[in-house]
């Protein structure tokens, strides 16, 4: 029983320095955060633009085009 305890907590410690170690996302066009967020009641948001609901302001200076991907959904 001891042994499996330390197992899931390892388990666990893994996952949580994975998570750690991870940018934040927008919680509107669910983007990597690379600079400081903007918080509004508690949710993370990449720029004010998101914050008021899209569109996004972003100028993604910061991301090489090879890591731009998919489509930017704004949520109504």
């Amino acid at each position: 029983m001891e042994a499996e305890n330390k197992r899931i907590q390892a388990k666990n410690g893994e996952l949580l320095q994975r998570v750690q170690n991870q940018p934040p996302r927008c919680a509107n066009c669910d983007i990597d955060i690379l600079w400081k967020p903007t918080v509004v009641q508690g949710k993370t948001f990449c720029c004010t633009g998101c914050a008021a609901g899209g569109p996004c302001s972003c100028d993604y200076s910061l991301y090489r085009s090879t890591n731009i991907a998919g489509t930017i959904h704004y949520h109504e």
